[in-house]
């Protein structure tokens, strides 16, 4: 079977910053690796 190709993209500058990266390792741990490549 063939994956998928996904991105996550974050970061950016705001004081949000490392909500995003948190929020980001977060979807790419959630992600199911046999399904999607990351």
């Amino acid at each position: 079977m063939t994956k998928l190709r996904v991105g996550v993209i974050f970061g950016g500058k705001s004081a949000e910053h490392e909500v995003s990266l948190q929020s980001a390792k977060n979807i790419v741990d959630a992600i199911d690796k046999e399904k999607f490549d990351v």
